[in-house]
């Protein structure tokens, strides 16, 4: 699916100079050939205010084949840009939608939401050194912006500058204090470091709000795994997901635990 999609976003426009032929002949037109005429100009012509306005309200792949439309009638156009390189990433293809902010910030190379969207995508690629970059230059544009914070802090994470990860979730956390997946990278980033029990206190405060989604408890379920606590921690897991499901994720961890080498191999040291 998510092969169709990366071609399907890839497709060429209708070529303008087919229209223009149209246009150019001498003799008179059938109505066949103005009604076809009119079709074509319309597709070539970016969507108006209230069809962009409207097409959020749609669903993620035909926002993405509008968008898609709209960036490769105008590839200049800030907006489609953005907006395209959002969805690609939603839809699972971080690596085409680095490109296209990328791309975009050559245009727009002081872009807040541009250099954003760019830095998670590369981290979701497995890119987090390269994401730094972007994001540090995001955050020149918003020196108090909680979401632009929290990224760096997971950049720093994953290239394992645990300290540096750690003071931009504080800075977000000042920002958006009862934020739980701010809460939830902290704890995350602790466990990073050997500290599950310190990772636990923060997986908890974030995962006792009411607006913790089932990721935060994934991750405190890992957690506690990782203390050996397998019976809560596949308690907690099957809270989301089937509990057969469940246990053989627990039982994974189990093996890290069990097999130190795996566990270092999956840390990458």
């Amino acid at each position: 699916m998510r092969h169709f999609l990366r071609k399907f976003l890839l497709l060429t426009a209708l070529p303008l100079t087919l229209s223009l032929g149209l246009v150019a002949c001498t003799t008179p037109m059938s109505e066949e050939e103005v009604s076809l005429t009119a079709s074509m100009t319309r597709n070539i012509q970016p969507g108006t205010r209230a069809a962009r306005d409207d097409i959020e309200r749609q669903d993620i792949l035909s926002q993405a084949a509008f968008w898609a439309k709209e960036h490769e009638l105008n590839p200049v156009d800030r907006e489609a840009a953005l907006k395209l390189a959002r969805i690609v990433r939603t839809i699972g293809n971080p690596s085409r939608a680095a490109t296209i902010g990328n791309q975009a910030l050559a245009l727009f190379p002081d872009d807040r939401d541009l250099l954003l969207v760019t830095g998670q995508a590369l981290i979701e690629d497995g890119h987090a050194g390269s994401a730094i970059s972007f994001l540090q230059a995001a955050l020149k544009q918003a020196p108090n912006d909680a979401t632009v914070l929290s990224a760096l802090g997971v950049a720093y994470d994953q290239s394992d500058r645990h300290q540096l990860a750690l003071q931009a979730f504080n800075r977000a956390l000042a920002l958006r204090p009862n934020d739980p997946k701010i809460l939830s990278n902290i704890g995350i980033s602790h466990a990073l470091q050997g500290d599950p029990k310190t990772a636990e206190s923060w997986l908890r405060r974030a995962a006792d709000l009411g607006t913790a989604d089932a990721q935060v408890r994934q991750n405190l379920a890992l957690v506690l795994g990782l203390q050996g606590r397998f019976e809560e921690a596949e308690k907690l897991a099957a809270m989301d997901m089937p509990e057969g499901v469940a246990r053989q994720n627990v039982a994974f961890v189990k093996s890290m635990i069990t097999r130190p080498q795996a566990w270092t191999a999956l840390r990458g040291d």
